[in-house]
């Protein structure tokens, strides 16, 4: 199989770094968009609960939200009606993302943060504020391609990556 961006970042560190250096290896390499993604890496038809999922979304009242993210970054929660609900790190600055996605190591299954890693987010995550701006509603019947799942060694990576897509009203640099 051929390497995935996430790959080529991972064989280049040699322990922990910082989510500074994650970012600075993102910029520094040319990458793929969403839709390549999604289709080259390790992809399920239904979003995978303990991991980060990225896929490709049109959502079902697009004509009155103010804008939307066709290509969404979620760790998904707990299936819902007709879907299922996630926290969509794109909407949140990248500051946020790095404070949020370290806030949420507290639920990891283990400290080793490698494939193995699984996050429970479930019990007192509702009250995190980050919480409040990134909790959507997917519905199963707007999901436009499969799920690419991202592990725990590979998030840091993945919070970084430009992949997210806006549609309708201005949303800044996020």
């Amino acid at each position: 199989m051929a390497k995935t961006v996430f790959d080529k970042i991972l064989d280049t560190t040699t322990g922990p770094k910082s989510y500074d250096w994650y970012q600075k290896q993102v910029k520094s390499m040319t990458t793929p968009g969403a839709r390549s993604l999604i289709n080259k890496g390790k992809a399920t038809l239904k979003p995978k609960y303990g991991v980060m999922n990225l896929f490709a979304y049109d959502p079902k009242h697009k004509a009155t939200l103010p804008f939307y993210d066709k290509f969404p970054l979620i760790m998904p929660l707990q299936a819902a009606k007709g879907g299922f609900y996630g926290l969509n790190f794109h909407y949140l600055p990248m500051a946020q993302r790095v404070l949020f996605l370290r806030q949420l190591s507290k639920y990891a299954s283990d400290k080793n943060f490698d494939r193995n890693t699984r996050y429970n987010l479930t019990g007192g995550i509702e009250n995190n504020r980050y919480f409040r701006l990134c909790i959507k509603h997917y519905l199963f019947n707007h999901v436009r391609s499969s799920f690419l799942n991202i592990p725990a060694n590979e998030m840091a990576i993945g919070i970084f990556l430009p992949v997210a897509r806006f549609k309708g009203g201005s949303f800044g640099n996020r």
